[in-house]
């Protein structure tokens, strides 16, 4: 999902915006784009509910976060190892692999720790002296594993041990001295063919005796190590080389270390990152919630990972858009509205004109590439322009509006005055809806200097409906403004039949006398002839709170 390019509009999207995001995707498609997916930041309203039914469209892809996350850019197919790999075999895995961090994990994925290079070669190169210099932590199955060569006697092979390894490469009664120091039954004895010291080395029952070079053995030294319960090895290799593979007989799980932590696939990429800017190994295992391996993330792949694309559409501010636009790649941006400040590390195709909707724009796009559309999308683009423009009443409409409508309906063959009726008369009811619904249904938010506001708009016909719920209106604004933190809010209620408008309202006492508008009781103000939340109700509020 993160290849595609998302085409999308503001958040609590309007008809307008998710027609446009349909049609815009169609557009890029039809020019080759496959790739290229509509999306909505937000739920579908009433209104735009029935304009997808009615021309029987798909709801664009539901993204209401796009924030990149560690399950975006982490490696799926992970390279681990169980508890009982040995540190030969590990790095086998890194050399062939390429990598120099390996997880552990059991048969079912359960995770519990991380290997690196680091960790093999603090465990293999260790500060030493003559007593830990010979310790080993193994079992006889993992040494003959690491030698390879054969096995004439075992005795509990699978079990594990912490010992010490003896070089058999001195006289009988030196050696003998050194053995007598250590525990038998956990040492095991490593020489050539001394025959003197092998027997020395069983009788005194220790764990295994590993007779190097591809030396035979006789049949007396194996008779007694059965007899004693000794496991017996013979090394293909010489002593020195014997004694190296022993030590990364060693298993996995005793080298393996937690101190990093690990990442959940869901968390967010930016924060994942300076963990791992922090991280010993620059990497980290990635954990689903039941504690089992799903990833992993180095370095390496924040640097490979490309950040999701989006295409803007009806709207520019970065607080109007998805949450985790601010760290996605903006490709275009195609608009209406009012400019924000806005910086793109390349030049992008920004298109931003002042008519009534933004499917206009949209439409003449198909026209000037001669793009042909189908009645569906020409419906859409239709039913965008008459949702914005409120049948090109709202002042926002201009003579382009009104041309791309006309021409649109070549291809759709409306009805226009019946259709622009029920697409008006869809979303105006507001009888038994959630108050917090309808205001976050249309509803954006504005920055000027330190002053943050939002405001929502809904269009009805008549307010004798909402003048009975009006105060259910009101506590639903007060604790949105109060848990968003915003310094003001409100709603614009319009009666489409006479092109006035209510505001409801709650904030800063500053900035509420500063509105400007006739009250017609605390918190309630007339807007007469005013239609356009766009055009006239933000730019004046924008205009006043600047001044705070």
């Amino acid at each position: 999902m993160i290849d595609n390019i998302f085409v999308i509009g503001h958040k609590n999207p309007d008809t307008d915006s998710v027609c446009a995001a349909i049609a815009y995707a169609k557009l890029k498609q039809s020019m080759g784009e496959k790739n290229v997916v509509s999306a909505r930041a937000g739920s579908l309203n009433l209104q735009t509910e029935f304009v997808l039914s009615y021309f029987g469209v798909s709801a664009p892809v539901f993204l209401p976060d796009i924030t990149p996350s560690v399950g975006h850019a982490m490696e799926k197919e992970v390279i681990s190892c169980s508890k009982n790999t040995s540190i030969k075999e590990l790095l086998a895995m890194m050399e062939k692999h390429n990598i120099r961090l390996i997880p552990l994990a059991d048969e079912t994925g359960l995770y519990s720790g991380m290997i690196s290079l680091f960790d093999i070669a603090h465990n293999l190169f260790r500060e030493v002296n003559p007593i830990n210099s010979r310790e080993i932590f193994t079992s006889i199955k993992f040494i003959h594993a690491s030698l390879g060569g054969k096995l004439l006697n075992a005795y509990q092979p699978d079990d594990v041990f912490q010992g010490n390894f003896l070089v058999g490469a001195m006289k009988e009664l030196s050696f003998g001295k050194v053995l007598f120091g250590l525990d038998h039954q956990k040492c095991i004895v490593i020489t050539g063919d001394r025959e003197e010291i092998q027997e020395i080395a069983i009788e005194n029952g220790v764990k295994a005796l590993i007779v190097t070079g591809g030396l035979p053995v006789s049949k007396e030294i194996q008779r007694m190590a059965v007899e004693h319960n000794v496991n017996l090895i013979v090394s293909p290799y010489d002593t020195a080389t014997t004694v190296g593979l022993v030590k990364l007989s060693i298993p996995a799980y005793r080298v393996a270390q937690n101190y990093d932590g690990t990442l959940n696939e869901n968390e967010s990429l930016e924060d994942a990152r300076l963990k791992i800017l922090k991280a010993f190994n620059r990497g980290m295992a990635v954990l689903d919630e039941e504690h089992k391996l799903c990833g992993m993330i180095t370095m390496a792949d924040f640097m490979q990972f490309s950040k999701p694309r989006l295409i803007l559409v009806d709207h520019n501010e970065i607080s109007q858009s998805v949450d985790g636009a601010d760290q996605c790649e903006i490709l275009e941006i195609i608009d209406h509205h009012r400019l924000a400040n806005r910086e793109t590390l390349h030049p992008i195709l920004f298109i931003n004109q002042p008519v009534g909707s933004t499917c206009t724009l949209i439409a003449k796009l198909y026209f000037e590439k001669n793009i042909e559309m189908d009645k569906k999308i020409a419906g859409l683009l239709i039913s965008g322009i008459i949702a914005d423009t409120l049948n090109l009443k709202s002042p926002t409409a201009t003579a382009l509006d009104k041309e791309i409508l006309e021409k649109l309906n070549e291809t759709a063959k409306l009805d226009l005055k019946k259709y622009s009726e029920k697409l008006l008369a869809s979303g105006v009811n507001i009888k038994g809806r959630n108050p917090e619904e309808i205001i976050l249904s249309d509803f954006k938010e504005y920055k000027t200097g330190k002053i943050t506001f939002g405001v929502g708009q809904v269009e009805l016909v008549g307010f004798s409906e909402f003048e009975e719920i009006k105060h259910r209106f009101m506590e639903e604004l007060i604790k949105i403004r109060r848990n968003r933190k915003y310094n003001f809010a409100a709603l614009m209620v319009t009666d489409i039949s006479t092109s006035n408008s209510l505001l409801i309202f709650d904030g800063d006492v500053n900035l509420c006398r500063r509105l400007g508008y006739p009250l017609l009781e605390p918190h309630v103000a007339e807007l007469k002839g005013v239609l356009s939340r766009k055009k006239q109700l933000a730019p004046h509020l924008l205009s006043i709170f600047k001044e705070t």
